[in-house]
């Protein structure tokens, strides 16, 4: 199964001569971007170590029940920490220190049937300080062959005891060519739109995925138009038009908050392209390749203060609506700025 993954050939090759020399390390942090393969590795990494037909190269079989049932999440020595999903179908924000509790109950107990017991936590950046300690204290004394493997996107949220006690393995975002290719087989896309999204998706397959079910990836152009206090065919829009447009955006958008994402994605990566445009970058570096004509024509007639100052607004709404901000009020007063100018 290391073999069979793809992209994240210096983090599979960390984990195989780990085998192969027989030093694995009882912690690991696997840290990089969202959707890059981590947990794709952490199972592999997990089916080699319990399987019981392992390859000298640290490959698992693949077909046998230890195996099978690593993949179907159901082998009882290896035991799974995130966040619990709510009565509404969301994940609560944080793992609470009951899950490590349970961790700690479940590892008082010998394996039911392998040689190893293997904990893998995921989204470790979640916990926070008294969850964190109570994992401390597991992962000092871990228990005879007790291995774990701890998940981020943001290692630098963890405990400095915590990051002392792993041996980190970084993976990188994946090229663009390579997600291009993934999401054109895997979402049936044609190779303009897979460029796109995967440039969106910002190395990350499952942000790619995402991405592919956003009813907003079609209406870009209109969007990035509205955005701009524009109209279809990229005419400005009169003053006295601006305004009822970008109210009626912000209302369109404050309903569908699961799409928020991928609006601020879009918008951040469209000026980012008319800034390298400003500074005669060449085209196979924008995200938005397929309309790099309108993005050298909005370079020229912005100033780069301007952009750049676009750029920190939309962040700066971002941030504010994961502060429990009013959403349509900030999406109004986002849109009325940029559309203004």
């Amino acid at each position: 199964m290391l073999g069979q993954i793809q992209g994240q050939s210096h983090a599979v090759e960390a984990i195989r001569r780990a085998f192969v020399s027989g030093r694995l390390h009882h912690a690991y942090l696997f840290a990089g971007p969202d959707g890059v393969g981590k947990g794709l590795l952490a199972t592999a990494y997990v089916s080699a170590l319990l399987c019981p037909q392992r390859g000298a190269q640290g490959d698992a079989c693949s077909t046998c029940s230890t195996c099978l049932r690593v993949r179907a999440g159901s082998h009882p020595d290896v035991h799974r920490v995130a966040r619990r999903e709510k009565d509404d179908g969301g994940l609560e924000p944080q793992i609470k220190i009951e899950a490590v509790r349970d961790l700690q109950h479940a590892l008082s107990f010998k394996p039911f049937e392998a040689n190893y017991r293997v904990v893998i936590i995921y989204e470790a950046d979640r916990m926070n300080a008294s969850t964190a300690n109570a994992l401390l204290k597991t992962l000092e004394e871990p228990g005879a062959n007790t291995h774990f493997v701890l998940i981020t996107a943001l290692p630098n949220l963890l405990l400095p005891t915590i990051l002392s006690r792993c041996q980190r393995i970084r993976f990188a975002p994946l090229s663009r060519a390579f997600v291009a290719a993934h999401l054109s087989r895997e979402c049936e896309l044609d190779p303009v739109m897979a460029d796109l999204v995967a440039g969106l998706a910002e190395g990350s397959i499952g942000k790619g995925r995402a991405l592919c079910k956003s009813e907003l990836l079609a209406e870009r152009a209109a969007l990035l138009a509205r955005v701009e206090g524009r109209d279809e065919d990229d005419v400005a829009l009169p003053s006295i038009r601006r305004v009822p447009e970008a109210l009626s955006l912000a209302e369109s958008l404050a309903g569908r908050k699961a799409e928020l994402p991928f609006f601020f994605q879009l918008v951040r990566t469209w000026y980012r392209d008319v800034m390298l445009s400003q500074a005669g970058l060449r085209d196979e570096q924008l995200v938005h390749r397929d309309r790099a004509a309108l993005v050298h024509k909005r370079a020229s007639e912005l100033k780069s203060a301007d952009v750049l100052e676009r750029l920190v607004r939309v962040n700066d709404t971002e941030r504010a609506l994961d502060q429990a901000a009013n959403v349509r009020l900030s999406l109004e007063t986002l849109l009325l700025r940029l559309a203004r100018g």
